[in-house]
């Protein structure tokens, strides 16, 4: 489920959005006592496009445990997929949830030439997005 918006100027790098966007979560980190374990804290998933020092300084500032593979350079190349030294496969959820903005058509196409009311427009669908997943979700019994 989406758990923070960020609206900014088209072929933005994200790494230099991370602040902001952990900054703009509607779903709060709860305090935990700095000696809490790492398996207590939430965890952030990110791609190579974040990996900087700078990111990962940021993602514990926020109370999370990053997650972020090394890119590749000549010096170290990834090592092959069955190599215990490789970062462990996980889930990227960003696509998807572009997918499901992308339902939306009025943010499909932007036609909102304000940022306020094109981000008044992503917290709806959020929102909505949410209602639908906790819907489907009380759907199941247990």
């Amino acid at each position: 489920m989406p758990i923070g918006l960020v609206v900014s100027e088209a072929n933005r790098t994200d790494m230099k959005k991370l602040e902001a966007l952990l900054d703009a979560r509607m779903v709060l980190v709860p305090d935990l006592p700095a000696d809490a374990p790492e398996d207590a804290r939430p965890h952030l998933t990110l791609d190579r496009g974040y990996d900087y020092d700078d990111c990962r300084d940021t993602a514990r500032a926020h109370g999370y445990v990053p997650h972020i593979p090394r890119r590749a350079s000549t010096a170290h190349p990834l090592p092959p997929p069955t190599d215990p030294q490789r970062h462990p496969p996980r889930r990227w959820v960003v696509e998807v949830a572009h997918a499901w903005f992308n339902r939306f058509r009025a943010l499909l196409i932007r036609w909102a030439k304000k940022a306020e009311n094109y981000l008044a427009l992503l917290h709806l669908a959020a929102v909505l997005i949410i209602e639908r997943k906790l819907r489907y979700a009380r759907s199941f019994p247990g």
